[in-house]
């Protein structure tokens, strides 16, 4: 049970966080923020297509 809500929690809170500072930044603050869920992004594709790889 812990193993399916914990994450769908950790899911939302994350999106809040982002949109919250997303709100309260300005245009230099959302390109920052822009750029680093571009790089966690393409890390984390990167990162998992490696694991199915290898």
């Amino acid at each position: 049970m812990i193993k399916i809500i914990l994450p769908i929690a950790v899911f939302i809170a994350v999106v809040f966080g982002i949109s919250y500072f997303w709100n309260n930044s300005s245009v230099q603050g959302r390109k920052k923020i822009a750029i680093g869920l571009l790089i966690g992004i393409l890390l984390s594709l990167i990162l998992t297509i490696y694991l199915i790889i290898d």
